[in-house]
């Protein structure tokens, strides 16, 4: 028998799958978005000669749990009219004025001859796991102080800030979100047999995809599709796909609304009451997706003070008159320190179903709040220039930078350690509520967020079939 009322705060990617999954279990769902539309940062844009952008690199894969991929990307036999199956998905890097087009791992042999030699030689003394909690340690444990210094370092800086003090990062947090604990250092053929090790496993990178299928299928380690929507559509189709979903099973919406207050009694969430409108809704079961400090806070919880720093984003968005010079690699890193931008999107890689003599791309940016404005359109397409992404020759058609305030946690221990006591607190004090999504400091890639709503979901109210 279904309970009455679910109220989801947010309506993310993870709200919206969320209050799919919910309409099974309760009468009425109600999403709650402060924002004018759902999505947050899977918006896409549409520029006035029509160009559509993402705010940021944004490829969905599949789960390979055919229950979540349905509600996903719809039945797999009729995928392909909406979206283009990317295969392998391709990445690459720059740094220190060269390009590696095989992954997205550091090639320190880019580095100066003399710094390499030297931490070539550290690197293969280093032959045990490294345990250490701060990204500094377990880096000089891992890869050697030289290569920590003079590679990762400055890209940390590039990342968090020259303000940052390194040691000061969580490990599992930090560089190794992006790859950097792992890097190319020899040959291929060395380093396949030295990954036979285990620390060396860790931190070395195949030099080809042969090798690194093959480790796959040695592994037995599925594979999952990357999607990327047809017909010129951004990845807000995908917002747009669960968000019709999400209302052909009922489900109401309150946007530009926030959750004001949380009324509460003998450990229950009763009801809540929204900011703007002022409405007051019964409340059975409350699926929080937002920081889970905004809930204590409406709930008249008194919550521990912490000092966490925000990075701010700024994203460039660009159509040019002709193609781009990297006609393969799905989106890049620019890990070369001298550069502001740090990951690019290239759309005309993933839109292989239009033909089109234009391109599109977007470069993306960490600074900040007050830093903001120093950045321009110029400066970035000039770097796309510099690096050989984009001919110089290559005329805009139309561009836009966006600006989004307080979207990069730097992964200090403090803010780890607030984001665990919130939940902790926050989970501790109603027995009916249930804390989701990134913020609840579990998971951080898309597809284990919905794998782990779905168990979730499962374990507590039982199957509905």
């Amino acid at each position: 028998m279904k309970k009455n009322n679910c109220i989801i705060a947010g309506g993310g990617i993870c709200g919206l799958f969320s209050a799919i999954l919910l309409t099974d279990y309760f009468e009425n769902v109600y999403i709650i978005e402060k924002e004018s539309e759902c999505g947050g940062l899977l918006k896409s844009i549409k520029l006035p000669n029509g160009a559509i952008f993402d705010q940021g690199t944004h490829v969905p894969n599949t789960t390979l749990i055919p229950e979540i991929d349905n509600i996903l990307f719809g039945k797999e036999e009729e995928r392909h009219l909406y979206w283009n199956d990317l295969g392998k998905l391709r990445s690459g890097n720059y740094f220190n004025g060269r390009w590696n087009l095989i992954n997205q791992m550091l090639d320190v042999r880019n580095l100066p001859d003399d710094i390499y030699q030297k931490g070539i030689i550290e690197l293969l003394s280093l032959t045990k796991l490294s345990q250490a909690e701060n990204i500094v340690s377990f880096l000089c444990e891992t890869l050697g102080p030289t290569f920590t210094q003079h590679a990762i370092a400055p890209i940390a800086q590039k990342l968090y800030g020259n303000e940052v003090e390194l040691s000061k990062l969580v490990t599992n947090s930090s560089v190794s979100y992006f790859g950097l604990s792992r890097v190319m250092a020899l040959d291929s053929i060395v380093s396949k047999k030295l990954k036979e090790l285990p620390a060396f496993d860790e931190k070395l990178a195949y030099h080809n995809e042969k090798d690194f299928e093959q480790r796959l299928r040695k592994d037995k380690v599925p594979q999952r599709k990357n999607y990327y929507p047809k017909n010129n559509q951004g990845v807000g189709f995908w917002v747009a796909h669960l968000l019709k979903q999400a209302k052909d099973k009922g489900v109401k919406f309150f946007t530009n609304d926030y959750i004001d207050k949380i009324n509460h009694e003998n450990k229950k969430v009763t009801s809540i009451e929204l900011g703007n409108c002022k409405e007051k809704i019964r409340c059975d079961y409350l699926f929080w997706t937002a920081p889970p400090v905004l809930a204590l806070e409406a709930a008249g919880i008194k919550v521990l003070q912490t000092d966490v720093t925000f990075r701010s984003a700024c994203i460039f968005h660009y159509q040019i008159d002709r193609q781009l010079l990297n006609t393969e690699s799905h989106y890049v890193w620019n890990w070369d320190s001298k550069y502001k931008g740090f990951r690019i999107t290239l759309y005309s890689n993933m839109q292989k179903d239009i033909i089109s003599n234009t391109a599109k791309l977007t470069v993306e940016t960490l600074c900040k709040p007050d830093e903001v404005d120093c950045i321009t359109l110029e400066e970035m397409f000039n770097e796309l220039v510099s690096i050989g992404l984009v001919d110089k020759s290559s005329l805009i058609l139309s561009q836009k930078k966006q600006i989004i305030h307080h979207t990069f946690p730097i992964p200090t221990f403090e803010f780890v350690d607030a984001v665990a006591s919130h939940y902790e607190q926050l989970s501790g004090a109603f027995k009916n509520i249930h804390i989701a999504g990134r913020f609840a400091g579990k998971n951080w890639f898309h597809e284990d967020v919905f794998k782990g709503v779905y168990f979730d979901l499962k374990e507590k109210f039982g199957s509905t079939s």
